[in-house]
Order: structure tokens, then sequence, then C-alpha cells
């Protein structure tokens, strides 16, 4: 899957993460609720596109390392929108 949406760490869908880390920011939740809410996003995910393909624009499975760089985007976000205040 090298080279592939899902399948490196940064891909088409890493602005979307850091999007969603810079609303979490906005919203001034805790770093450490950021971080739970996007690693718990990670494992949800899983099962919710097995069960649910038609809801995502690419519902294969995120590698390890897709799933890392998605976290990674959105503390980036999280951190970035933060730091503009």
């Amino acid at each position: 899957m090298e080279g592939e949406t899902n399948g490196d760490a940064f891909d088409r869908f890493t602005i979307a993460h850091a999007g969603f880390g810079a609303l979490l920011g906005v919203l001034r939740v805790t770093p450490v609720t950021a971080a739970v809410i996007a690693v718990g996003w990670e494992f949800l995910e899983r099962p919710l596109k097995d069960r649910f393909p038609q809801v995502f624009p690419n519902a294969t499975q995120d590698t390890l390392q897709n799933a890392a760089g998605d976290v990674l985007g959105v503390l980036v976000g999280y951190a970035l929108s933060r730091g503009l205040r």
C-alpha cells in the first residue's frame, strides 16, 4: 500500500486531520483530550470502514504508519491553532 491513500504516513487526508486538530484547539480541549480523541478515532475507524465502507471517501484500511501520521496531523493542527492565539 505504500504510495497509496491510507498507506503512507501522510496522504491527501492529512490536511483534514490537521483541520480537525485545529478545531479541537479552537474549542479549547486539553492536549491530552485531543490526543485521546485522535488515537481513539484510529481504533474506531477500522471497524467502521468494515461495516460502512460507503461512508468513507476511501475505505481501504490504514497502515500503522498512516494511522500514526493521522494522529500527528491532528496534534500539529491542534498545536498550531493554540499557538495562534
